[in-house]
């Protein structure tokens, strides 16, 4: 790929694409690490921009490949975290509405605590708003199991939320 080819596909994709590796990792520094990994191997690799939502997919599934890399190293070296400054950072960036942050962090904060397998498909299926069939390829796994991870993560939020009200 082009320098001006990943500029546009920056141009189109980049804020999305930035939003799913910090969705991934809840950490600024590291999503912005993933992303440059993301545009790296996509100026190294002779990829093809074809068919919009083939290629998302595509970058998607580059990202979360990028990001479990990290999760692999980090796991060798025993390293883990999660920066709530970052977090309530960003979830200033995506409302103005004071009672919409305190509600959407609540919200984000659950996601961010479950485990990957259920927080990768919310992720995708609701921050990103993708179909399930896109999600089952992004994440290599059959359509069904992504429906029956769906259900399981909505119930462990609806518990956790339900809770954390009382």
């Amino acid at each position: 790929m082009t320098r001006e080819q990943l500029q546009a596909v920056l141009d189109q994709y980049g804020k999305s694409l930035s939003a799913f590796c910090y969705a991934l990792c809840k950490n600024k520094s590291l999503s912005d690490d993933i992303f440059q990994d993301v545009c790296v191997r996509l100026l190294k690799k002779n990829v093809a921009l074809r068919e919009e939502k083939a290629f998302k997919t595509y970058l998607y599934k580059t990202a979360l490949s990028v990001y479990r890399d990290y999760l692999r190293a980090a796991e060798k070296r025993g390293e883990v975290g999660i920066d709530e400054a970052e977090q309530r950072r960003y979830v200033r960036c995506i409302t103005n509405d004071e009672s919409e942050q305190d509600e959407y962090e609540a919200l984000y904060s659950a996601v961010m605590r479950l485990p990957d397998k259920f927080r990768e498909v919310i992720t995708l299926t609701y921050f990103r708003e993708m179909k399930e069939e896109d999600a089952a390829k992004i994440l290599g796994i059959p359509k069904g199991t992504v429906k029956s991870r769906l259900h399981k993560a909505k119930e462990l939020l609806k518990k956790e939320l339900t809770y954390e009200n009382h």
